[in-house]
């Protein structure tokens, strides 16, 4: 099969290639040129504006730091859910197998009622031993030990790989805990929300902690944010938030907003700009939290690309709307519609 050119159309096709050829001569001086000049190759922006903080990153953050944790290995804190053996050297009476109690307690003859969760074995032997000796025995010898471990035990919810409660046989750290959920998934959030039951180091007593660690904080300076858990920890990895880019854009769509994302990373996710995108004409919509109502912020791209810090921070939620350039606009609807003349003026030319 050939194509030739139809003849009726052949004076109009001319006509619109000359037109072309004068338009394209005439914006080569200045307007493609400039252009060119102004903007950054996809690959050179994403590479200026990626996240330091990816998932993958962070999750081999999280397993070095496991493998190296500098957590109690073989110091063991009793807690709600172990059965313990406690021998009164001397006294077979007052020797047993006892279970301490959800309220971290355990019921013993003579003494009654004692709480001893969140003691290691040697500090339980002293809190028994100072119990029995005020008032029954005198320099009672005491030992305890473990016969089921049942109090080591996290659960950890959220966006981590392998959401379960696990048990351990020794306190471990955070990142050990994270580490055995299989790391954080592609949808974590920025932060990490830990609840569990501690004993207060002044007072003495059993309280509830609850923390709010930043995912970068723990990986960038774990000494001081990857704690020991304690009794019943509640590990929660919120999920990230969502945030939509809109309008002159590779790739609308509704993307996740991880570690600080911006307006540049917006649009660095959403694929880049398209041609007929107006630099000027990028807006940032946010719903009020106290009146509902949306608030709109215009942001100039150029501005934020030669000054990063300049570059909005994103929230859940907000909008990133990239307008189109009325010049620009006009001009792809002319390629598009000469494409279209061109191809009109073929036909098949059968024998």
């Amino acid at each position: 099969m050939r194509l030739l050119v139809s003849p009726a159309v052949l004076p109009a096709l001319v006509a619109v290639l000359a037109a072309l050829l004068v338009v394209t001569l005439s914006g080569c001086a200045s307007g493609p040129q400039q252009s060119s000049n102004a903007e950054m190759s996809f690959d050179e922006f994403q590479n200026r504006y990626s996240d330091d903080s990816d998932l993958d990153s962070v999750n081999q953050q999280i397993l070095s730091m496991a493998v190296n944790s500098n957590s109690p290995d073989g110091v063991y804190r009793l807690g709600p859910g172990d059965e313990i053996t406690v021998n009164v050297f001397g006294v077979e009476e007052l020797s047993g197998n006892y279970r301490i109690d959800g309220m971290g307690r355990v019921s013993l003859p003579l003494i009654g009622s004692v709480e001893i969760s969140g003691y290691t074995l040697s500090e339980a032997e002293q809190v028994l031993e100072t119990r029995f000796g005020t008032e029954y025995l005198r320099n009672p010898q005491i030992n305890v030990s473990v016969m089921e471990f049942r109090s080591q035990q996290f659960t950890a919810v959220g966006a981590v790989s392998q959401p379960r409660v696990y048990n351990t046989e020794r306190q471990i750290t955070l990142v050990e805990a994270l580490a055995m959920a299989g790391g954080l998934t592609s949808n974590a959030g920025n932060t990490i929300q830990l609840t569990d039951r501690v004993r207060d180091p002044e007072t003495g007593e059993l309280g509830t902690r609850s923390l709010i660690i930043e995912v970068e904080d723990l990986t960038k300076q774990g000494f001081e944010y990857n704690v020991i858990l304690g009794d019943s920890a509640v590990i929660n990895v919120p999920p990230a938030g969502s945030i939509f880019v809109e309008g002159a854009v590779q790739r609308p769509g509704v993307y996740q907003a991880r570690g600080e994302t911006t307006v540049l990373k917006a649009i660095t996710m959403a694929g880049g700009l398209k041609f007929e995108a107006d630099k000027s004409g990028l807006r940032v919509l946010r719903r009020e939290p106290e009146t509902g109502e949306w608030a709109q912020q215009y942001v100039q791209m150029d501005e934020i690309r030669e000054s990063p810090l300049q570059d909005l921070q994103l929230n859940d939620g907000d909008i990133v709307m990239v307008e189109r350039g009325a010049v620009k606009t006009a001009w792809v609807g002319f390629w598009r519609g000469l494409s279209g003349l061109v191809f009109l003026g073929f036909r098949p030319l059968t024998p």
